[in-house]
């Protein structure tokens, strides 16, 4: 029996940030790829122009990724990322 995909897709969500969190560049660029539509429509949200959304999810992700090794619960990754920087 599997377990409910809720919990499947928080465990691949914590694999995915402990890797990333040790430089496993593959493992952030699917966290990346997971998580671009949330926080392009954020920033979009604060910032109302198309072009500006764009550099500050670049931004929002380069954040990102100087901040995991210090991120203490993987599954806080999405607040992290998609928060105002």
């Amino acid at each position: 029996m599997k377990a409910p995909k809720a919990r499947r897709t928080a465990k691949e969500l914590e694999l995915l940030v402990r890797r990333a969190s040790r430089g496993d560049v593959k493992a952030f660029v699917e966290l990346t790829r997971r998580y671009q539509h949330l926080v392009f429509g954020s920033a979009l949200a604060l910032v109302h122009d198309f072009q500006q959304a764009e550099d500050v999810t670049q931004e929002a992700f380069v954040a990102a990724w100087s901040a995991l090794p210090r991120l203490t619960d993987p599954l806080a990754f999405p607040g992290l990322v998609a928060r105002p920087h």
